[in-house]
């Protein structure tokens, strides 16, 4: 499996090129690795594109291209015969990013096309695809739900649903941001047979070209959550069987998927009754990012009641979170929360801002808003 982390700049560089700095780690005794693409800085899909350089076991390079640029890239030994498998289902699938900041690529290599890993299912349960779907003021996206097992197994029981954003990246590693998705489909399952949670549907909404606006404490925003409380809830509460009350109703999300679920449940105190926000981006010094953290504190008599789970990684770009994060935890505090309570916090030692990072720790959410406690 291929690992990865971006470095999602929280300040928006308004310059023309952006740079985009590759770090692969790889077991490999040659001269050098490659990068190879859809663009001529790449090799244009020759398979000896941009050279990457041996830094004590870490491949490196980078290289600039005009803002906006989208890339798709393998990662190579020089030829067609040996290159980098993306995920377990298949060998041969492509990286896929749009340069609109400066970014980071941290890749880990554990299987080559030439010792591939072993096959797995990649879907468990079910998933409706509900098509594209518009609401007010801002793109359409699709939208998806996935459906647990039990669900299926049992046909008059009702469910909790849990909302959740960058909904490609959720169940299919076929759809997911650089073919790494959040498992939340084994996750829950496994879960589920060890009767630690009940578990949840899912509605995952896809992001779109707006994704960090839309995520944004800002009118885009506001219109984005109005259109899961007004237009997407009530459809999936009246085609599905679903518990309709606050107390079964979650909202979850990674980065500024964090910031906006945590606006959510300040919001619409009434609807989600838990929300999860994972590595969020609770500051900033744009009009994109707000300091979330000082709108909680200068609002005190502002009702927030919602369960709340916060975590953060050490590496990188969660670093730099970091203290927005603790912020949020002391006001959070002053405000009457306390963990084990109503509140969870988790410190990932070691974890970079990925993909893969949170769904090695998505249990933690799962199990704070859907266990099964005695």
């Amino acid at each position: 499996m291929m690992q990865y982390t971006i470095n999602e700049k929280p300040h928006r560089l308004m310059t023309a090129t952006s740079t985009i700095n590759f770090a692969v780690e790889a077991e490999h005794q040659g001269p050098a690795l490659w990068v190879t693409g859809n663009h001529h800085s790449i090799g244009n899909w020759q398979p000896e594109g941009l050279p990457l350089h041996n830094h004590n076991g870490i491949w490196k390079n980078s290289l600039k291209v005009p803002r906006g640029t989208g890339l798709e890239f393998k990662i190579t030994d020089g030829t067609w015969e040996n290159e980098a498998i993306l995920n377990e289902i298949a060998a041969k699938q492509n990286f896929r990013v749009v340069a609109n900041d400066d970014m980071e690529l941290h890749l880990s290599v554990n299987h080559w096309h030439n010792n591939p890993p072993p096959m797995q299912d990649h879907i468990v349960g079910k998933v409706d695809y509900l098509g594209h779907i518009s609401g007010k003021g801002f793109r359409e996206r699709e939208v998806i739900v996935w459906l647990p097992t039990a669900y299926l197994n049992n046909p008059t029981r009702k469910f909790p649903v849990l909302y959740m954003h960058d909904g490609q990246n959720l169940v299919d590693p076929n759809t997911a941001f650089l073919h790494s998705d959040w498992r939340m489909d084994e996750t829950i399952e496994s879960l589920a047979a060890q009767g630690q949670i009940t578990p949840p549907i899912i509605v995952g909404l896809y992001n779109t070209e707006d994704r960090l606006e839309e995520y944004a404490d800002n009118q885009k925003g506001r219109d984005y959550l109005r259109f899961i409380v007004e237009e997407i809830k009530p459809m999936i509460d009246a085609s599905y069987r679903t518990l309709k009350s606050k107390k079964h109703t979650a909202v979850m999300g990674s980065s500024m998927g964090g910031l906006i679920s945590f606006l959510a449940a300040w919001y619409y105190p009434s609807v989600f009754g838990h929300a999860a926000c994972l590595s969020p981006l609770f500051w900033g010094k744009t009009t994109v990012v707000v300091n979330a953290w000082q709108m909680v504190k200068a609002n005190p008599k502002h009702k927030l009641n919602a369960r709340l789970y916060l975590d953060n990684g050490t590496q990188d770009l969660e670093r730099k979170l970091m203290p927005g994060c603790l912020n949020m935890l002391k006001v959070l505090q002053e405000r009457g929360y306390r963990e084990g309570n109503n509140l969870m916090w988790f410190k990932d030692e070691g974890a970079w801002h990925n993909e893969a990072a949170w769904a090695k720790r998505v249990w933690r959410p799962l199990t704070f808003m859907f266990g099964n406690h005695k």
